[in-house]
């Protein structure tokens, strides 16, 4: 995975809508249903769901996203696909849910002008 840009530029002063009324119904539908799937299935089907509607939130926004989030969302539907299969790497599995963790952090700090030492 590539890193985070460094800088993206700062938010605006009216943020951009990103996700229409029909995309969070969806996502909203997805949400709702993977808990109470989860209910009776494996616990390790939570994080793949989880994965899987960070993939479709990221698809969703991208067209509508400035050009600063585009790198980040970029990484994230690689990462997310990368990071789904468990099973072809179980101790790896972590490491790339942290890599996209830490990447989704880096974008924050350096989006809303965070001082990493606070």
């Amino acid at each position: 995975m590539s890193p985070a840009p460094a800088v993206p530029p700062a938010p605006p002063a009216t943020p951009a809508l990103v996700l229409t009324e029909e995309d969070a119904v969806e996502l909203l539908a997805y949400l709702l249903s993977a808990a109470r799937i989860q209910l009776d299935e494996a616990a390790e089907y939570a994080p793949l769901r989880l994965l899987t509607a960070a993939g479709r939130l990221a698809e969703m926004i991208g067209p509508r996203a400035g050009a600063g989030l585009h790198p980040l969302l970029d990484e994230l539907r690689e990462g997310v696909g990368e990071t789904a299969v468990r099973a072809g790497d179980p101790a790896g599995y972590p490491e790339r849910l942290d890599a996209l963790c830490r990447a989704l952090a880096e974008y924050l700090v350096a989006r809303l002008d965070l001082d990493e030492t606070l």
